[in-house]
């Protein structure tokens, strides 16, 4: 195949203008593909030669072979080093340490199939990179950040969502169980992480953990994204019941008011995007160093059973209740209680 200059401008070009990319990032690539494919042909037992690949602006394309002047030729160093003598032949004024550069082009320039697939392979690899590139640096700084998905398609128990014109997937871990995705709905995910490895670039989103309920409460409480009103803490068992305990320094501020809204809009908002998950907001009352704000945390993380009492001693809290409250402070699937425990830091004993 006979390299055409005016087919290489033209691929340039293209590249430039339908893809956006940098016009020398363009001419770099192209230049080690020609380089790639010129070794694969005409230097295929030279791995260590050194060549240099120039493309002009008409898309003319020069080979140049580099070596480097030395008084003495290292052992397995023959493709890479000349003899001062041997220099001077090709430059009159040529130097020790010198490194010429001496124009190699064949008339015509062809490549064989081979060759030409090489260079493709080349081609490709390294506009692969440059994607990897511009798809890290569109999301390394949404970490931490709601994301707008839009579902492009179910497979088995993971959902394929289309992120800001990235493919990704939902696991099912990360989902919101028991919730049924349809094909071209919009749904919101939380970009965890973002994170490189070898074969690419890896987005971790979720819908799952306390975290997609904080991101949730700063898009919509504002008093909370200008840290009037604080979460404290949230323990979520998702799909099912979220528990979290806020506060404020300012007491003309009702925080539990803050994150449920006038006549229920805030919260409501939230519940509607997590599939009947319940969610338990509970105002932090005192200092938790304190026995009684404690106790009082352990009360308000049971509800909705009616507690009699409660001790608290060596990471444990012992509460006593009526028998027929047993069942509220438990909750269905033990969420209650299990949620309770995790949000005061305490094992929960019920007699």
């Amino acid at each position: 195949m006979r390299l055409n200059g005016q087919q290489i401008k033209e691929a340039i070009e293209q590249l430039i203008g339908e893809y956006k990319y940098d016009p020398v990032q363009v001419l770099d690539i192209m230049k080690m593909g020609i380089k790639t494919a010129y070794k694969k042909d005409y230097m295929p037992h030279e791995r260590k030669a050194q060549v240099a690949v120039s493309v002009a602006g008409d898309g003319e394309i020069k080979i140049y072979r580099l070596r480097d002047v030395v008084d003495e030729i290292e052992e397995k160093e023959e493709e890479r080093q000349m003899l001062l003598a041997d220099a001077k032949d090709i430059k009159d004024d040529a130097a020790l340490g010198d490194t010429l550069t001496i124009e190699i082009t064949p008339d015509p320039l062809e490549f064989t199939r081979i060759g030409v697939q090489a260079a493709a392979q080349t081609i490709k690899q390294k506009l692969k990179n440059i994607e990897r590139e511009r798809f890290f640096e569109k999301f390394q700084d949404k970490e931490g950040e709601l994301l707008k998905a839009k579902v492009l398609r179910v497979i088995a128990e993971s959902i394929v969502l289309d992120v800001d014109g990235a493919t990704v997937v939902l696991p099912s871990q990360w989902q919101v169980p028991n919730r049924v995705y349809h094909t071209g709905e919009e749904i919101i995910v939380y970009l965890k992480q973002i994170s490189k490895w070898s074969g690419g670039i890896n987005l971790d989103i979720t819908q799952g953990g306390p975290e997609f309920i904080d991101a949730l409460l700063k898009r919509i409480v504002p008093e909370y994204e200008e840290g009037m009103v604080t979460i404290d803490k949230i323990v979520r068992i998702t799909g099912k019941r979220t528990k979290m305990l806020v506060s404020t320094d300012d007491e003309k501020i009702d925080p539990v008011g803050v994150f449920v809204g006038h006549r229920g809009d805030r919260i409501n908002t939230i519940l509607s995007l997590l599939n009947g998950e319940k969610i338990d907001i509970i105002e932090r009352t005192g200092n938790l160093d304190d026995e009684r704000a404690e106790i009082q945390l352990v009360r308000d993380a049971l509800k909705p059973a009616n507690i009699n009492s409660v001790e608290i001693a060596d990471g444990k809290a012992i509460v006593k209740l009526p028998e027929d409250q047993k069942a509220l402070a438990i909750g269905k699937w033990a969420i209650n209680i299990k949620l309770a425990s995790q949000l005061t830091g305490l094992r929960i004993e019920l007699v």
